[in-house]
């Protein structure tokens, strides 16, 4: 249906599945170097309780059993929370640029399931976000995280969504929270893969868009699943911590 188009650069999703086996390898040498820490969490994605690796300068943000961070733990939580296994069972879903760990749970529990990603390989389909190959009202579910950072026209994306969505369907469409106001970049900077650094007024595009945008935030779960994005000052780490916003918003058609 997608036609193909030259990656620049981008991730084919060739090695992904080698790169998960071996996350999983390192759990238990990681959890048993670190025993002592002080700093133990909860994944509720793979099970996992104990240290938490950084990420980078973000302090314990990754998982060491399934590698995930701390928008996709939260993510699993809001998705449980919304859909029980009934809801699943009826659920016809569309995921772009397709996280591992969800990707299963979505094709073992709900009705149907499309992968998709513009450059990918290792999916369902390849098609651009901004025009959607599929008719009005076939999903119930599209869920496309971080993903209109890179759009060149995102507003055009959000309306595929809608378009796609059946009544009363959900899209989740979290992006990063990196500044209070939107950049939107005329042309993809040359350090960039990202075209528009996001902000927190970036969820009125949606609400243009959608009946209704309900904002999840970290506070509402539990601490023991570190949802928070605790950064660190890697030009003076004893001094300057601070966190980024973990928002995921879930747009109602």
């Amino acid at each position: 249906m997608g036609k193909k188009r030259k990656d620049d650069g981008y991730n084919k999703g060739k090695f992904k599945e080698v790169e998960y086996f071996l996350k999983g390898l390192r759990a238990p040498i990681f959890k048993l170097l670190n025993h002592k820490s002080k700093h133990k969490y909860d994944c509720p994605i793979c099970g996992y309780h104990g240290p938490f690796m950084d990420k980078n300068n973000r302090l314990r943000a990754k998982c060491p059993k399934c590698g995930e961070l701390e928008r996709a733990r939260m993510a699993m939580l809001v998705v449980n929370q919304i859909y029980d296994a009934k809801k699943a069972s009826e659920t016809d879903v569309l995921h772009v640029s397709p996280e591992n760990f969800l990707r299963k749970i979505f094709k073992e529990k709900y009705k149907s399931y499309i992968s998709s990603d513009l450059y990918r390989e290792d999916v369902d389909q390849q098609f651009d976000i901004q025009s959607i190959p599929y008719p009005d009202n076939s999903f119930d579910l599209v869920f496309a995280s971080h993903v209109l950072e890179y759009v060149k026209d995102d507003r055009q994306a959000i309306q595929e969504i809608k378009r796609v969505l059946r009544p009363g369907g959900l899209a989740f469409l979290p992006v990063p929270m990196l500044h209070d106001k939107t950049i939107d970049f005329e042309e993809r900077p040359l350090n960039k893969r990202i075209i528009r650094e996001t902000g927190i007024d970036y969820f009125d595009r949606y609400r243009e868009v959608f009946s209704e945008v309900t904002v999840y935030e970290p506070g509402s779960f539990d601490e023991k699943f570190n949802l928070t994005i605790d950064m660190q000052d890697i030009s003076d780490s004893e001094k300057h911590n601070y966190q980024l916003p973990n928002l995921l918003p879930v747009c109602s058609a």
